[in-house]
């Protein structure tokens, strides 16, 4: 991974960092959206971190229904970033801080001068309330101690985002067509957007025992392949066996709630979306 944490000024850091994003990954942040100073968490052990560093369209944290991007800063500890997006390497080391849709927060950011920081601590959290985008909880890193994202005390401080869910979003209407190729190795999935869709969920099955049972999801799901991505394309590594062979459907969602996968077609058999949650291996 890059070295996003120089102890030079931090102007120059600052500069250094704007220059790597600049290369490859969109530059913006939703902290802070009334520029009262709400974008500041505190860590026992190094003092502040700030997610809105240098400003509006800069590297600072961006909020979404399902994920958490960008970085914060500290003068102790460097440069956080929150998704492997950040810095395109995913590939390699997957991570990220995850929105539940519902502004409960889970997963890990990563900084390179004081390594994980837990957003799901086993006896704290971090939260988003849905309605005024403001932070509460703790975070908890072994360099850094707890992260404390609000306090009401003798010197009140707090992080918020624009993001929102007030008033929930309408539902994400249709399914979409699913593209199925090879890459590498590798099976790829491939769909196009839906309107009002932050994130899809992907469902796998049996297409034998779909077939034999004439269409019933509840028999022919086996599994959630992913849970809330964001993009709209996931690889997928096993292959069927002979004379075997597998069905998937995408659907989509937002923090309103999820969509459906049915079709809405005249040819569709059954109800989609009711036998897929019976099945038990519905995406949560």
């Amino acid at each position: 991974m890059r070295n996003l944490g120089q102890r030079a000024s931090p102007r120059l850091t600052l500069l250094a960092i704007l220059v790597l994003l600049a290369a490859g990954v969109a530059l913006a942040e939703n902290i802070d959206p009334a520029s009262d100073g709400s974008k500041y968490a505190w860590a026992e052990n190094v003092g502040w971190f700030n997610a809105k560093p240098s400003g509006i369209g800069g590297p600072g944290v961006q909020v979404s229904d399902f994920e958490l991007t960008g970085y914060m800063w500290s003068e102790n500890a460097g440069w956080v970033s929150l998704s492997c997006k950040d810095h395109v390497s995913c590939d390699s080391t997957p991570y990220g801080v995850i929105n539940n849709g519902h502004g409960v927060l889970s997963g890990y950011a990563w900084a390179e001068n004081v390594g994980w920081i837990n957003f799901a601590p086993a006896t704290s959290g971090v939260f988003i309330d849905v309605t005024t985008g403001d932070f509460s909880g703790r975070a908890w890193g072994e360099n850094v101690g707890w992260i404390t994202f609000a306090s009401n005390g003798a010197s009140p401080f707090k992080v918020r985002t624009g993001w929102n869910c007030s008033p929930a979003p309408p539902l994400p209407a249709g399914s979409p067509a699913l593209n199925v190729d090879k890459s590498g190795a590798d099976t790829r999935l491939s769909w196009g957007g839906i309107t009002g869709a932050t994130g899809y969920d992907i469902v796998k099955g049996n297409l034998v025992t779909l077939i034999s049972s004439s269409g019933n999801f509840a028999l022919a799901t086996d599994s959630c392949l992913a849970n809330d991505p964001t993009t709209t394309t996931l690889l997928y590594s096993n292959t069927p066996a002979p004379g075997q062979g597998f069905w998937f459907l995408v659907r989509g969602e937002n923090c309103g709630g999820r969509g459906t996968y049915d079709s809405g077609g005249a040819t569709q058999v059954g109800l989609r979306d009711a036998e897929i949650s019976a099945s038990g291996n519905d995406c949560p």
